[in-house]
């Protein structure tokens, strides 16, 4: 082979090797980054400090977490309401745990805890079978389950009733 063939075949042969290279990478990158669970369900908000009522501001945002092993991004987009509170609509989720009963997790490394919801009293059975945590400033100790707080969610006000439910489709 003379000089020329030789160069050639060497740069086919790295040119190759290199997209074999990057292919891989590509493959590799998205089977790690692609979620391998999600949770689908409601945040809903009321400035009543309780579930019911509502003296100014009540809305609802459509829930999705989506979780890649223990870590993962909750989304909010608002469904219904007088407005959007939010100033934030994408949260960073860390320590994620799901057991029977409950989920457990940092929600922009706040902890929150949702419980398993068998049957949903607050609303009638609406909300049978979920996980929810909800809190208000004027709630009685019957809405109040699991551990979450507004503060999490930039916008809204420390005495708001906030309600987080999610469950997997199935």
């Amino acid at each position: 082979m003379d000089k020329i063939s030789r160069k050639t075949a060497f740069l086919a042969l790295v040119s190759t090797v290199s997209i074999v290279l990057i292919v891989a990478f590509l493959f590799s990158n998205v089977s790690t980054t692609s979620p391998t669970r999600f949770l689908y369900g409601s945040l809903f908000v009321s400035d009543a400090g309780q579930s019911h009522g509502g003296f100014e501001y009540n809305a609802e945002w459509t829930a999705t977490l989506s979780l890649h092993g223990e870590e993962g991004v909750l989304k909010l987009d608002l469904n219904i309401g007088l407005g959007d509170a939010l100033q934030k609509h994408e949260y960073k989720v860390s320590d994620v745990q799901i057991v029977a009963e409950q989920i457990s997790m940092k929600v922009e490394g706040v902890p929150l805890i949702l419980v398993w919801v068998e049957n949903d009293k607050v609303w009638n059975g609406q909300y049978d079978s979920y996980y929810i945590a909800s809190w208000g400033g004027y709630a009685p100790p019957e809405e109040m389950r699991g551990t979450i707080s507004p503060k999490i969610f930039e916008g809204l006000a420390e005495h708001y009733y906030v309600e987080l439910r999610l469950r997997e489709k199935g």
